[in-house]
């Protein structure tokens, strides 16, 4: 197999830190990559200065057999280097067609050629499975998995040489998933090559046929996928160990009715109205809310922070009724969310860490009208230690974190708020295996100080795993709740898709 790219001894310093320590790294034609590591392990800072977007401060990359050294993504671009960053970077405003042919419109005779971007678009969609998706909607009322498949179109549409995804599927359902490797499969037989970063070890297995592993900046893994390599090999040489149950969490007693809804129905991002929804969510108890795209999941968390109207129905929080008009409303009733897009709607990016940590937490910091910088670090360094995150971080502007330290921050911030009833959106999202039992942890200890955790999650084995109480919302339904243990992973299956039967093993929670 003859290599497109290939990079040595690839080094990089940031003030005092090295990202990246001597790494050598090569794919071939018709290759499909696997990238793995913990957050922080370089992955997202060697896919950076491959795509051209930072430079190394030593090393070299050979492109096509020739050296090259790439000014910028449009130089990176132009030697045929394709990237999907975890971000979709999309213009909401516009249409999908618009966004898949901005900066690369087709022109005609007459000026643009409008019909022929559209077939274009409609064909890629397709190619995609995702027919679905109209191309001229505006691209910010999609959902976030169809999103994701526009900018992979997108990419794929301008063409290249070598695919670099970053977590491409952590939006997607199964079935996108499954669409998204089928194209990875097709860009192979055209002997294109595909880099796949993900945290989901299952898909790596499935899809890849050699995985590269990172570990504190240094390449310490490259393993063929064949039939001996298996999850807990992969996570070894990750970490450095085996790591303990990630679902482990501290038991907790069950204690009063904190939040609940009542036949409340909500419009979804698609003006779809919900079958009426009723939870209960106890202090010192996980419940989890799950459900395939499209039925309402992160809709109903956004109802519940105060940032959609419920269309009908009544919000109770311990016995009274409350309206949210906004997420004030939901914070000074210590209701908090972490979102699930945490750079769009979670995170100031130009702050640091630490000033997005106390940014709902102000008052309690501030005298006569001034923030006490002593008490603000003291808070931040007495929350880092909840989720194991460096000290450093706290004084790094947030856009320069990785996503796995994004997302910590945005917890911490519901905890430095002292939030009593917490939303999560989608927590693990884009984090590795190591930190997903980190937030696991942490939502153990939460609720055995008598806090509620509403897991809004797309994730089957998270909810099953995690979950005190599980609800499941389909497009034919409102079901549960389902106790912990009730259902396994073919049940819940079936309840998605609507092919429960009479032999499908669930239990009623009481």
């Amino acid at each position: 197999m003859k290599n497109i790219l290939t990079a040595s001894k690839i080094c990089k310093q940031y003030a005092g830190t090295r990202a990246l320590n001597e790494v050598d790294f090569e794919i071939g034609e018709g290759e499909i990559l696997g990238l793995i590591g913990e957050n922080g392990a370089g992955k997202s800072t060697l896919m950076r200065i491959l795509c051209g977007i930072e430079q190394p401060t030593s090393g070299d990359i050979v492109m096509h057999g020739k050296p090259v050294e790439f000014s910028g993504p449009q130089a990176a671009q132009a030697e045929g280097i394709a990237m999907i960053p975890q971000e979709v970077l999309l213009v909401d405003e516009l249409t999908v067609v618009e966004n898949i042919f901005l900066g690369h419109e087709e022109s005609g005779a007459f000026g643009l050629s409008k019909r022929q971007m559209l077939a274009d678009t409609r064909a890629i969609l397709a190619e995609l499975d995702s027919q679905q998706v109209d191309p001229e909607h505006l691209t910010g009322n999609l959902p976030k998995g169809s999103q994701q498949m526009v900018a992979i179109a997108r990419r794929v549409m301008q063409g290249g040489d070598v695919f670099v995804m970053d977590e491409p599927t952590a939006s997607l359902t199964g079935e996108e998933t499954q669409s998204l490797f089928k194209l990875l499969k097709k860009l192979k037989g055209e002997g294109k090559a595909s880099v796949f970063i993900s945290h989901r070890l299952e898909e790596m297995l499935e899809i890849c046929d050699r995985i590269v592993v990172l570990r504190d900046g240094e390449h310490v893994g490259n393993f063929i996928n064949d039939d001996t390599l298996t999850k807990d090999k992969l996570v070894a040489a990750m970490v450095g160990s085996a790591v303990a149950n990630e679902f482990a969490r501290t038991v907790s007693h069950i204690g009063e009715l904190m939040l609940e809804t009542d036949k409340v129905v909500i419009s979804t991002f698609q003006g779809r109205k919900t079958h009426p929804i009723s939870i209960q969510a106890h202090a010192g108890e996980v419940v989890g809310i799950t459900g395939l795209a499209g039925v309402g999941k992160t809709e109903l968390a956004h109802v519940l922070s105060g940032l959609r109207p419920v269309v009908e129905g009544e919000l109770r929080l311990r016995g009274r009724p409350i309206t949210l008009r906004s997420p004030v409303d939901a914070l000074k009733n210590k209701i908090g969310l972490v979102s699930e897009d945490r750079r769009a709607e979670g995170l100031v990016l130009e702050l640091t860490a630490l000033a997005n940590m106390t940014l709902t937490s102000l008052k309690k910091l501030s005298r006569l009208g001034r923030i006490e910088k002593d008490r603000e670090r003291q808070l931040g360094l007495l929350m880092k230690d909840k989720l194991n995150m460096r000290t450093e971080y706290l004084g790094r502007d947030a856009n320069h974190l990785s996503g796995g330290n994004q997302q910590k921050v945005v917890i911490i911030r519901q905890l430095c708020s002292e939030a009593e009833v917490l939303l999560l959106d989608e927590p693990t999202k884009g984090i590795d295996i190591g930190a997903k039992a980190e937030v696991y942890r942490l939502i153990g200890d939460l609720v055995a100080e008598q806090k509620a955790a509403i897991l809004f999650s797309s994730e089957p084995q998270e909810v099953l795993g995690v979950c005190d109480k599980l609800y499941v919302l389909t497009s034919h339904g409102f079901l549960g709740p389902y106790a912990k243990g009730a259902l396994d992973y073919a049940g819940l299956m079936a309840l998605e898709f609507g092919t429960a039967t009479s032999d499908t093993p669930m239990e009623a929670a009481e």
